[in-house]
């Protein structure tokens, strides 16, 4: 079954009554759901409960993935209420009626993937999903499911209603593409946009809703900013530095750089470090993968700023920007070497072909 974009965690099916008992031992076979039911009703593999359904869904909210709420809608929508938060965390919430012939998204139909998990009901259970959701309705992506497929982020949610209203309601939308990044990034929404400018003036005089897809702190107005994973961070510290310390630094040194963070793909450095805590903490915040090159391996690149004094520590002339070179996978360096004391910084763009 699906997984949601970044979703985790498990499938849950709730039935209360013997018809919906059997619709959610069907909902199992068919998704690897854990089953709850009543104690009278509760055979086999069965997880039997006595506690209110609402006390019950409120202990699996945090831990599930999707729910399966095989009950009266008013049952549900009381039982979830207090427990929503937004469509970036809150599961999946699928209801269906006792005899199993209609499967609704109540809740994450779009990012939490209810959706298309109702949509594989219907064709694993012949049941029909009911399709609420307005981009859906009107053939129309959602920006924020296409960015999540992605890996992208998307920096200011609020204005992702925008985006998907217009294109709901036929409105033009535009999207800058940032020069330094290739068309084929696109070209997957390419027939939904008014039109796609690699001009940051031209997307500036653009006076409709528009999506801006760049690593770059760009001035635009308005946009809705969506983040792409194409830096790599090459990244080195002195032993035992502060993690605190090397983490506000490096965001400082991105920021005066004119760069979000938002886009790394990866932080970087040579073998020596990959036990360093600083480091594993950086990418950790940042939610990119910690990779560490040999210094043989950092030492076949062509660096702007060698060092005779890192050469002798660790057995390459460079560690940032060469750990930068080796994780953009042919890739070109958009910032030289950057120093705080304790930490030094380097960011290439990954090559077009491996984003």
């Amino acid at each position: 079954m699906t997984t949601p974009p970044g979703g985790s965690g498990e499938l849950y099916a709730i039935a209360l009554t013997k018809t919906g008992a059997k619709t959610a031992l069907r909902l199992a076979g068919a998704t690897g759901a854990k089953v709850y039911l009543p104690e009278r009703f509760a055979t086999g593999e069965a997880i039997p409960f006595s506690e209110p359904v609402a006390s019950l869904i409120a202990r699996l909210w945090k831990k599930s993935r999707g729910l399966f709420l095989v009950m009266a809608s008013g049952i549900a929508v009381r039982s979830i209420a207090p427990l929503l938060k937004d469509k970036y965390t809150d599961p999946a919430v699928i209801l269906l009626d006792s005899e199993g012939s209609f499967a609704v998204p109540l809740l994450s139909g779009h990012l939490g993937g209810a959706n298309e998990l109702a949509q594989e009901l219907a064709q694993e259970l012949g049941l029909q999903a009911v399709i609420t959701t307005a981009t859906d309705t009107a053939k129309k992506p959602a920006v924020e499911v296409w960015a999540a497929k992605k890996g992208w982020a998307i920096e200011n949610r609020g204005a992702v209603r925008l985006i998907n209203s217009a294109w709901v309601n036929g409105d033009g939308v535009g999207l800058y593409l940032d020069p330094l990044l290739s068309l084929d990034l696109v070209e997957d929404i390419a027939e939904h946009l008014a039109f796609i400018s690699t001009g940051a003036g031209e997307a500036r005089s653009y006076g409709g809703p528009l999506i801006a897809v760049t690593p770059r702190l760009e001035e635009l107005p308005g946009a809705l900013f969506v983040r792409p994973k194409v830096l790599c961070l090459g990244v080195g510290c002195r032993l035992g530095a502060d993690p605190k310390t090397v983490r506000e630094g490096i965001l400082g040194a991105l920021a005066s750089s004119g760069l979000s963070p938002l886009c790394a793909a990866m932080v970087a450095s040579v073998d020596a470090k990959k036990n360093e805590a600083a480091l594993i903490e950086l990418a950790k915040s940042l939610g990119a993968p910690f990779l560490t090159f040999s210094s043989e391996t950092l030492a076949k690149f062509e660096t702007p700023n060698p060092s005779r004094r890192v050469m002798e520590a660790v057995g390459t002339s460079s560690v940032s920007e060469a750990a930068a070179l080796a994780g953009s996978s042919g890739g070109s360096l958009l910032i030289e070497k950057k120093s705080g004391g304790v930490w030094t910084l380097a960011v290439a763009l990954i090559a077009a072909e491996n984003k």
